[in-house]
């Protein structure tokens, strides 16, 4: 199967007025896998009940935060690494970097060997999408579309 992409429009960035616009490829993100979907996914390639499966994903999903706030990174293996990383303000002498100095913690995933080779041959196709409005190829607005409507 192939990810769908679509055709958006973006402004450049720290221009006023937009400067000059181009198109780029993004991901359409229409479908999505819900937890029944995926747990249901499981039970099917395993020999575990429903309850089972929905059990120890609860448990994977409260067990996550509780070690990521413990400082430790999770090596989920062929999966990949769940980590937080600061970013914190440089000083220049060692003892005034204090807790006060991190102004940010983010969470981060680094994919695995394994699912980044599995990445690797993802193929894309243009997802079939109604004709792009004619304000929006040409890059000036036609009579009667607003600003709002080109930023979009």
């Amino acid at each position: 199967m192939s990810v769908q992409f679509k055709v958006v429009r973006r402004a450049e960035p720290g221009v006023a007025g937009g400067g000059q616009y181009k198109y780029y490829a993004s991901i359409k993100r229409d479908r999505e896998v819900n937890m029944r979907r995926f747990v249901n996914a499981i039970w099917a390639r395993s020999t575990v009940n429903v309850a089972d499966v929905y059990a120890v994903i609860e448990t994977f999903l409260q067990l996550i935060p509780e070690f990521l706030l413990e400082g430790q990174a999770i090596d989920l293996g062929p999966l990949g690494k769940f980590k937080v990383n600061i970013r914190s303000m440089g000083h220049l002498e060692p003892e005034l970097v204090s807790a006060h100095s991190i102004s940010n913690a983010k969470l981060l995933f680094v994919p695995g060997f394994e699912l980044k080779e599995k990445l690797s041959t993802m193929r894309f196709v243009k997802a079939s999408e109604e004709a792009i409005p004619e304000w929006m190829s040409s890059g000036t607005p036609t009579a009667g579309e607003s600003e709002t409507n080109q930023a979009a």
